[in-house]
């Protein structure tokens, strides 16, 4: 067709899209938060996906075809996956009113934040695919796109408590009759006697020590605290029901001691002490417990 532009080169935005789109669902799995669920939510995630891995990949070749009032578009387009993290976060803080034993706010919001950082990062592949691939061919594309996934999920896998706090078995005991203790830490006074019995004889407990300043930020932080809390009752059970406080599983600092270190207790369904130690390992360190030295007054204790 005479006055017509040249043909457009298709590849690129192709390789762009399906590694754009790759990046985002290799990451779409419902681990122990048990989000997203089966089958709305991972519906309304793939869709996203597929969304900002064309924004990314389309955004250069409109470009190239001299095509600015889309590549404007698609720029604004992508503004508008900021609304991600206020869908998620609703989304969840309804679902806290269904669990027994709840994330908390800043478990739910490192959630909701992670949610919409994985469109932006399958967007960023997308676009860095597709400029590989139109700068070296489509080979060398492949071989980029495949080493920006691995840069990419490197990138976004953050650390667990596991990185920065030790994870010990101990023994449940009572003191003054009532007081339940997780090793030398306190956890709560447990007044009812068949209560106490059912801590001796089925209950669970672990004493949390930081490793380095980071790990102690991370467990005066209640948010943290909350979310490891979480994860034990997710990965064993809890002997719980609505109206029974004694039975919550109780993650809390030594105190009054103040020593830096964590102590926990829960009323397992499935007492496997090992796989409690790795459900509150894998925990991820949440974003609102950052280390800073003004959060860590005790980090120079001999006994640490």
């Amino acid at each position: 067709m005479s006055g017509s532009s040249a043909p457009i080169d298709w590849t690129p935005m192709i390789v762009g899209f399906v590694a754009g789109l790759l990046s985002r669902l290799i990451s779409l799995k419902s681990g122990s938060t048990h989000y997203p669920g089966y089958p709305s939510g991972y519906v309304s995630q793939v869709a996203l996906a597929i969304i900002a891995a064309m924004i990314g990949s389309s955004v250069l070749t409109s470009l190239i075809g001299k095509e600015f009032t889309a590549a404007t578009f698609l720029t604004l387009a992508a503004t508008q996956f900021r609304d991600v993290r206020n869908t998620e976060r609703k989304t969840l803080e309804q679902e806290e009113k269904l669990i027994l034993v709840s994330r908390g706010p800043g478990y739910i919001e490192g959630i909701a934040i992670t949610y919409e950082a994985r469109n932006y990062l399958a967007m960023l592949v997308a676009l860095l695919t597709s400029a590989i691939t139109q700068l070296g061919g489509l080979v060398l594309g492949i071989i980029g796109g495949i080493v920006i996934l691995i840069i990419s999920e490197i990138f976004m896998s953050g650390k667990h408590i596991g990185d920065v706090v030790d994870v010990q078995p101990a023994k449940i005991t009572f003191d003054k009759g009532s007081l339940l203790y997780a090793g030398d830490v306190m956890m709560m006074e447990v007044g009812l006697p068949h209560s106490r019995e059912r801590y001796e004889k089925e209950g669970l407990a672990v004493v949390l020590t930081p490793k380095n300043e980071r790990g102690q930020a991370a467990l005066w932080n209640i948010s943290q605290r909350q979310a490891i809390a979480y994860e034990a009752a997710a990965a064993v059970g809890v002997q719980k029901d609505v109206g029974y406080p004694e039975q919550t599983p109780l993650c809390r600092m030594e105190m009054p001691a103040g020593t830096g270190k964590a102590g926990l207790s829960i009323l397992p369904v499935d007492r496997d002490i090992n796989k409690l130690i790795r459900a509150i390992k894998r925990t991820p360190v949440l974003e609102s417990s950052k280390w800073s030295r003004m959060t860590s007054p005790v980090l120079n204790r001999k006994e640490m």
